[in-house]
């Protein structure tokens, strides 16, 4: 099975993922080469990271500048099974208490980047990054609200609360959650 994303193809083999960063023909091409090293060395990096603070995630190779060899979880989408379990997103507060309690922000958190099986993963960290800031945390989490009231509005509110129940698991959850209100209202008034 192959997937085109935005920034990479991901292959699905028997029991492992490649991920390879495409090319991008409109950069110059050595600066298109350091960029997706970088990119491939951070994202590699974060999620052994994330691991190391209990995070549940694929385990990462780097294998060339450009590509990253992971175990495959075998779940399904947190987006296919929202529907009829709500509350398994409680799990995902508690990885994204982890993650945020590292100073590590996901950067694309939705219902499609976590899979469920016998426990929730959090997946793809192509566009995670380091932060020691609330309002960091808070935009990380806002992207995750705004998914389930748009992909998910049939259980949009139960799946926040259990999002919330988890979450509140990071001792800085209070101050994220108050940010999270000004973002919120930036967001309705531009």
């Amino acid at each position: 099975m192959k997937e085109k994303g935005a920034e990479a193809t991901v292959r699905v083999t028997e029991g492992k993922v490649l991920k390879n960063r495409k090319v991008k023909k409109y950069r110059h091409r050595q600066l298109d080469k350091k960029i997706r090293e970088e990119r491939t060395e951070t994202e590699v990096k974060l999620m052994k990271e994330a691991i190391k603070y209990g995070v549940n995630a694929p385990r990462p190779e780097k294998k060339d500048e450009s590509k990253i060899e992971m175990e495959k979880i075998d779940g399904r989408p947190v987006k296919e099974i929202i529907g009829e379990k709500p509350e398994i997103i409680e799990y995902l507060g508690e990885n994204i208490a982890k993650l945020h309690s590292a100073n590590i922000i996901h950067g694309d958190l939705t219902t499609s980047n976590a899979l469920y099986d016998e426990g929730l993963y959090v997946i793809d960290f192509g566009l995670a990054f380091h932060s020691d800031r609330i309002e960091d945390r808070a935009v990380d989490i806002h992207l995750l609200k705004q998914v389930l009231n748009s992909s998910h509005p049939e259980v949009a509110d139960e799946a926040w609360k259990s999002f919330l129940q988890g979450y509140r698991s990071y001792e800085e959850s209070d101050e994220v959650l108050e940010q999270l209100e000004e973002v919120e209202k930036r967001g309705r008034y531009k």
